[in-house]
């Protein structure tokens, strides 16, 4: 699931695990919106993103 939080100085999201833990968070956004916008890019672009292995 997708959380927002207020940050000091804006929003950020949170992508977290069934089990609560948190796998990725976002950049501090000034506006809410631009944090939904973030969250609608991950969603848009993650199903299809590659898996580059750099080991």
């Amino acid at each position: 699931m997708f959380e927002i939080l207020k940050a000091s100085t804006g929003y950020f999201w949170r992508l977290k695990a069934n089990n609560g833990e948190t796998l990725c968070h976002s950049e501090v956004y000034t506006t809410k919106q631009s944090a939904q916008n973030g969250i609608a890019a991950v969603k848009q672009v993650a199903p299809g993103a590659p898996v580059y292995d750099r080991t």
